[in-house]
């Protein structure tokens, strides 16, 4: 049998929905669920939108046109809307915004995950997925925000912004909020990188502390040094001092030659780099020859 539905159509302007939850509440057996303050479990404060549908029972609402939810201080707006009572699922498609004092975050389709007190606990974004604040942002095709946790997951064409000049990316990105550290991932055709008005290093793995400003990257790592390439096992660079320091084997090859050490330390502000330990100079002819 097809489910009845009730169907609510703005004149000249949007439907607010504050008395239709109330009813969406006392819809079949779900009344004695609903908790008090007339508000369906998972349910938003408050849904304005241009055009609303219900199901009969109660369970599933539909809005479309100038969609505007809130769930206490979070704001959604999107073209459309689907909200799911039992699971307290929320699917917004369409230009999604989602605001709250910390920030926003932009998708094409955002599905917000609700507590029975109507408490956003988790949020996930596809699509031109982003989330940005004043100190940092994370751009990828879907990110994963766990609100319990305060942590990010990110998939597919990351990108990390952090003030004033940092830029990590990556194919995959873990970013923990409540300590600042995120874990950024590469692959064989797009290594992880990370990057400031410095210089850029980019390698299978980037560790990296927003609180101390400070990158661990993870060989074989490649960079470019002046008017040389630098390869390495390994590298660190404090972000704010413009220094880092290439471990493992590390080799500057240029036009002229080649320098081997076991670890080199850059000075990208000064323009100079220092060899430490074993060290193995080659110099090259003029036709590009090893010189004897």
């Amino acid at each position: 049998m097809r489910r009845a539905r009730a169907a609510f159509v703005g004149r000249g302007g949007a439907v607010l929905l504050c008395p239709l939850l109330s009813w969406l509440c006392a819809a079949g057996d779900l009344a004695a669920a609903a908790p008090a303050g007339g508000e369906a479990s998972g349910t938003p404060s408050n849904v304005q939108a241009d055009q609303v549908s219900v199901d009969s029972r109660g369970a599933t609402l539909l809005a479309t046109g100038h969609v505007s939810v809130t769930y206490g201080t979070l704001r959604v707006t999107s073209d459309s809307l689907r909200l799911n009572r039992s699971d307290g699922t929320a699917v917004f498609q369409g230009h999604v915004a989602v605001t709250d004092p910390a920030g926003r975050a932009l998708g094409d389709t955002i599905t917000l995950f609700a507590t029975r007190d109507g408490r956003v606990v988790r949020v996930l974004l596809a699509g031109h997925a982003s989330v940005e604040t004043p100190a940092y942002a994370v751009i990828a095709d879907r990110i994963d925000a766990d609100r319990a946790r305060d942590r990010i997951t990110a998939d597919a064409h990351v990108t990390l912004f952090s003030q004033p000049d940092v830029i990590v990316t990556g194919t995959r990105a873990t970013y923990d909020q409540r300590s600042g550290d995120a874990v950024i991932l590469g692959s064989a055709s797009a290594p992880a990188t990370v990057q400031n008005r410095d210089g850029r290093i980019a390698g299978a793995r980037v560790d990296f502390s927003r609180n101390d400003m400070r990158a661990v990257i993870r060989g074989p790592v490649t960079a470019d040094l002046f008017d040389a390439k630098l390869t390495g096992a390994g590298a660190t660079i404090d972000l704010r001092r413009g220094i880092a320091v290439f471990a493992g084997g590390a080799v500057v090859s240029r036009r002229q030659g080649m320098l081997e050490a076991d670890e080199i330390t850059v000075f990208y502000r000064d323009r100079r780099f220092i060899a430490k330990g074993r060290t193995h100079l080659t110099y090259r002819d003029s036709e590009g020859s090893p010189s004897p």
